[in-house]
């Protein structure tokens, strides 16, 4: 998004959200919803920043650094066991839903390639050279 002018980052596409901005804020929100459940805290709230709280590239990297040290956080302390373990929580429905945690986190990663998907798409439609990194480049050399 860096290399793009704002306009066009915070520009409607009629998208699954309104524009860039909006369906990578989605993202991060999903994943820290995610992450505060497994980890016992209550997520309220984490869908309640409206995406125009986010007014320019600083203000989402700050947001996304706080959900990726949340993230490293929990996975540091993830064992085997708590990964192959049932995770309970209340649906939006209100029911109970019985996950295994390691289908819980397979969830938030499906549902990060998706919206970058998404993203990747937009660029393209707008003849804009998509920008790609994979895992192990954006990880790096193993030391």
């Amino acid at each position: 998004m860096a290399e793009i002018p704002w306009e066009m980052v915070i520009e409607s596409r009629g998208a699954s959200f309104d524009s860039i901005r909006d369906i990578f804020v989605h993202s991060l929100q999903a994943e820290q919803f995610w992450i505060r459940r497994l980890i016992g805290k209550s997520p309220e709230g984490t869908y309640g920043a409206s995406f125009s709280e986010y007014t320019d590239l600083n203000s989402i990297q700050e947001y996304a650094d706080k959900v990726e040290a949340e993230t490293n956080a929990y996975l540091e302390k993830l064992t085997t066991q708590k990964l192959q373990s049932v995770f309970e929580y209340k649906g939006r429905d209100g029911s109970i839903n019985r996950n295994v945690t390691e289908d819980v986190l397979m969830h938030v990663i499906e549902e990060e390639i998706h919206h970058r998907g998404e993203i990747l798409c937009i660029y393209w439609q707008q003849g804009l050279q998509a920008p790609y990194v994979s895992y192990t480049a954006y990880k790096g050399q193993t030391r």
